[in-house]
């Protein structure tokens, strides 16, 4: 099923479904959508709910994601309360439905253009706060090479050797692939990843941090953090990529902030940066591989411009180092 032929009507059929106490259900208005889902929310007896209906992506580990999603909540970690969750629901046409309680606000990137700059730089350090403490929550291991939850690898390094063999098999299927610079990059990733693996202790990842998923309240403060759908339990370094590449770029001030309430709730990891390096090359990695396959020359352009930085600086040129002064 297409997003455009998914109806609000099929959602809050699915919801009543999936929870029968909540029926009956209505429509309420659309929230903004995701490459991979759509989301409503909806008037019910028991409160507002929303309703999310994940489409056009693997369906590998969505089970074991949001039953890891209600474990870190029942952690105390500010995320969206799970309602109820079906990995094939008849009314949205046999995709997975989650059901979460609403709560009220806008994400981030909706909010902050009316947000004074000592807000913003609060809302910063409130969300370093927030993720220190998603990172404290006991795992059992390093993540399973399938869903990335579970008991999977030993170390770090094997980890990163696992993903590296995934990915010189990915590329090989994609003719516009750069080869000679995947090459290059993937013994940098492994080499750099062996050196850390030591260091790292495995712990509860987002993997997605960035404005878009960032629930603030009216007044610009934060409020939790959305869309777990990446949730891993891998190196935690890992969740300061993307809110370098995403959100600090030309705003040093806000990754200060960030990291300055981190801090306050968590210790700061041994050998941060050269950890971050091997979290960069994984993601460039794994994003041009991923942008290719979607035909997206914009976003693949931008990650190989990147990557090529990273590669002929040997991982000094990592996603916080391009952080302007």
């Amino acid at each position: 099923m297409a997003i455009s032929e998914l109806t609000v009507e099929d959602v809050a059929a699915g919801v009543a479904e999936v929870l029968p106490e909540a029926a009956p259900v209505r429509p309420v208005r659309a929230l903004r959508r995701g490459r991979s889902h759509v989301s409503w929310v909806l008037e019910s007896p028991r409160g507002r709910l929303v309703g999310k209906v994940l489409l056009g992506c693997p369906r590998d580990g969505f089970m074991e994601r949001l039953a890891e999603h209600r474990r870190v909540w029942e952690h105390g970690v500010l995320v969206p309360p799970v309602l109820a969750f079906t990995d094939s629901c008849p009314a949205v046409g046999g995709q997975p439905l989650t059901v979460f309680e609403y709560l009220p606000g806008v994400d981030a990137e909706e909010a902050l253009p009316s947000v004074d700059a000592d807000r913003a730089l609060a809302l910063m350090r409130d969300t370093g706060a927030a993720l220190a403490r998603l990172h404290q929550v006991p795992v059992g291991g390093f993540g399973d090479a399938v869903g990335g939850l579970g008991v999977g690898p030993a170390s770090w390094g094997a980890v990163v050797a696992g993903r590296a063999a995934w990915l010189r098999d990915a590329y090989r299927s994609l003719d516009e692939a750069p080869l000679a610079l995947v090459e290059a990059g993937i013994g940098l990733l492994c080499r750099l990843a062996d050196d850390v693996s030591p260091n790292v202790r495995p712990a509860v990842a987002h993997l997605d941090v960035y404005l878009p998923n960032i629930l603030v309240d009216d007044k610009g403060r934060f409020r939790i953090l959305l869309d777990l759908e990446h949730v891993r339990w891998v190196d935690p370094v890992m969740d300061f990529v993307k809110p370098a590449m995403w959100m600090f770029a030309e705003r040093p001030a806000w990754a200060d902030a960030f990291a300055d309430g981190y801090r306050s709730a968590g210790t700061w990891p041994e050998r941060w940066s050269e950890r971050l390096s091997v979290a960069t090359g994984l993601e460039l990695l794994t994003g041009v591989q991923y942008w290719i396959r979607v035909a997206d020359h914009e976003m693949r352009e931008d990650y190989l411009r990147r990557l090529r930085a990273w590669v002929r600086s040997d991982g000094a040129a990592h996603v916080w180092a391009s952080i302007r002064p």
